[in-house]
């Protein structure tokens, strides 16, 4: 059986050390379009639940335990 390896990433989760505009300037063009292509399709999928949708949801995971 083969042995396989994942690498470790070293990123970076910290807002303050890591801003929107610093990563946006070390893109190329490429990756610039499609960053903005993602981002739209992301903010497509953004929702705002009701205070009632979210007890719902919540009574409903208590539920299952």
């Amino acid at each position: 059986m083969g042995d396989t390896s994942t690498t470790t990433l070293n990123t970076k989760s910290d807002a303050k050390a890591m801003n929107e505009s610093d990563v946006i300037e070390n893109m190329d063009a490429d990756d610039l379009i499609f960053y903005h292509s993602l981002r739209t399709d992301l903010d497509l999928l953004q929702k705002s639940p009701s205070q009632q949708t979210i007890n719902k949801i919540l009574n409903y995971s208590k539920g299952t335990r």
